[in-house]
């Protein structure tokens, strides 16, 4: 049996411990409160420039040994930055955990951002840029996000740009990282074959005092603009398919409808007994690969599809896919494909805690994001009383055409497609 606890470290910082005696492996990590949206507006990418930066050297170590005394170990070591938290975390044998913990405690707090190696890795982010850009699929995901989110933080490529790049010098990821990466703003949450016992030692040893003070971040609120058609944005190339994406403004995380919504992107698109694969791929084969999933942040949030798609097939792939919206949002799913989504989800979610990361990051962002440890049998109640009438009522306040953003890159098409095919949500 997994064993969850929590304690603060002198300075308040929180602290959650999974206890799973059965794996060998542990995984731990630190969380911070802080993301793309909250980029300066004339910095871009800086949250996430200073997430590269953080492995580039300590006071004690150099970047190549943190990577070292990690793998060496036989563990891993990684980071993502997202739009509202920065995360760096480390995975291998549980008996290796002390090591690291040091290592881990040590970058987080204690990097040095030499200007020089500011330099040599912001060429490496350029070319991260460069990567995503030459791959339709993800560059179309930018243009979404910069149409989805008008003049707003959020719409902002969580990389940067090449221009903002140049504009970011150490001096400013050193105070990014001293204002944001401390006592107030982080979660320390550790997973796998661990004790709590242990990871109180281990914590007191590294950080006597806990971490240092830093301050929480101003995040500016997002409000969808009222409009009665699509915005549509595209970018011609001269590839063979068109990459499609579709974007739904929805609620935020905490909001009410947030179960069935979930359900709802299950029976949509979330697996391969969807309408939407089922409906493209299996019936009609009109598409490879279509589907869909969902970002809920504090104050919105978004339902995502997409497809790629051969030309000639489009104006089919769009009439299907916004047929299959329509009769999600004017009649109830039947009470049999409701117990399957919940069932799929219910069971989603208790496998995936098989696993020492996902158990660490579930953890972390419980504590991060809702303030407190958000417990798998109060979300299961939550997704087992959603009833068929909740789900179409989501479907109907959410699929309009006044909500939906469009992003397309391939072969030259007409923006009015989107919009006709669209005309079919009231």
């Amino acid at each position: 049996m997994t064993k969850y606890h929590q304690f603060k470290l002198p300075s308040g910082t929180p602290v959650c411990v999974a206890e799973m005696p059965y794996m060998e492996s542990v995984s731990a990590g630190i969380w911070a409160g802080v993301g793309g949206r909250h980029d300066p507006a004339r910095l871009p990418g800086l949250a996430h420039f200073a997430e590269h930066m953080v492995f580039q050297g300590t006071a004690r170590r150099t970047a190549r040994r943190l990577n070292r005394e990690v793998e060496s170990a036989g563990g891993s070591m990684d980071a993502y930055t997202s739009e509202d938290h920065t995360a760096f975390f480390v995975r291998g044998p549980g008996e290796k955990f002390g090591g690291f913990m040091d290592v881990l405690t040590d970058l987080y707090q204690n990097s040095k951002f030499d200007a020089a190696v500011v330099q040599k890795e912001r060429d490496v982010i350029a070319e991260e840029i460069s990567m995503y850009r030459e791959q339709p699929s993800q560059h179309v995901e930018d243009l979404l996000c910069r149409t989805l989110w008008p003049r707003h933080p959020l719409g902002q490529p969580i990389a940067g740009t090449e221009k903002s790049l140049e504009r970011i010098e150490a001096e400013a990821l050193k105070k990014h990282a001293k204002r944001y990466f401390g006592c107030g703003n982080s979660v320390i949450s550790v997973a796998g074959r661990i004790t709590l016992e242990e990871v109180k030692s281990t914590l007191a040893s590294l950080l006597p005092d806990g971490l240092a003070r830093d301050e929480k971040p101003v995040t500016r609120t997002f409000r969808p603009t009222s409009r009665r058609v699509p915005a549509v944005v595209s970018e011609t190339r001269d590839i063979d398919q068109i990459q499609l994406a579709l974007a739904f403004h929805a609620p935020g995380r905490l909001d009410r409808t947030q179960p069935a919504l979930r359900l709802l992107n299950v029976i949509l698109g979330e697996n391969t007994s969807s309408r939407l694969w089922t409906e493209l791929r299996e019936k009609r084969g009109l598409c490879y690969d279509a589907g869909s999933d969902i970002t809920a942040l504090q104050d919105t949030g978004v339902l995502h599809l997409y497809a790629g798609v051969d030309p000639d097939k489009f104006d089919k792939v769009l009439a299907v896919i916004f047929r299959e919206l329509a009769k999600l949002a004017e009649k109830p799913i039947t009470a049999v494909a409701l117990r399957a989504a919940v069932d799929f989800s219910i069971a989603a979610s208790r496998m995936a805690l098989e696993s020492t990361s996902h158990q660490m990051t579930m953890m972390a962002e419980s504590l991060l994001l809702y303030d407190r440890f958000v417990e798998l049998e109060a979300v299961e109640r939550k997704l087992r009383a959603v009833t068929p009438a909740q789900i179409q009522s989501v479907a109907a306040a959410i699929f309009r055409p006044g909500r939906l953003t469009a992003a397309m890159v391939g072969p030259e098409m007409e923006h009015r497609m989107v919009t006709d095919a669209a005309a079919v949500l009231r």
